[in-house]
């Protein structure tokens, strides 16, 4: 199992942005803190330490984007161990099918859906 090793940082003071995305993200989810350490390997006071106020190192960050199924890049600009720009923002990293949860595909499978019959019933609507 991964733990906050040394170059564990804290974020300034009011920067909760890491928190929020990783909330949000084990929301989308329907993930505990728990659930979250089973499907990525790190350790519960890890995520303790990161709502705290730390931020996680460079390999904790890779360990939870794959668990996540997010971007490597986008974890790390909201730790706040890259910028923006840094990280370019023309670099968009799709991850592969097979690493994003089979819950998230659905979601998003789902979501499109809706989105579509919403669009063609619209269009019908409006005479198109």
């Amino acid at each position: 199992m991964a733990h906050a090793g040394a170059s564990d940082v804290t974020a300034t003071a009011g920067d909760s942005d890491f928190v929020e995305y990783l909330e949000r993200h084990l929301a989308e989810r329907g993930w505990t803190v728990h659930d979250f350490c089973e499907h990525s390997g790190l350790r519960p006071s890890v995520v303790f330490r990161w709502r705290k106020g730390y931020r996680p190192d460079i390999g904790n960050a890779r360990i939870m984007a794959r668990a996540l199924g997010v971007p490597l890049l986008e974890v790390l600009v909201k730790a706040g161990r890259l910028s923006a720009d840094e990280a370019g923002a023309e670099v968009r990293i799709v991850p592969e099918l097979d690493s994003v949860p089979t819950q998230v595909l659905l979601r998003e499978v789902s979501a499109r859906v809706e989105k579509l019959e919403r669009s063609t019933a619209d269009h019908a609507e409006a005479g198109v």
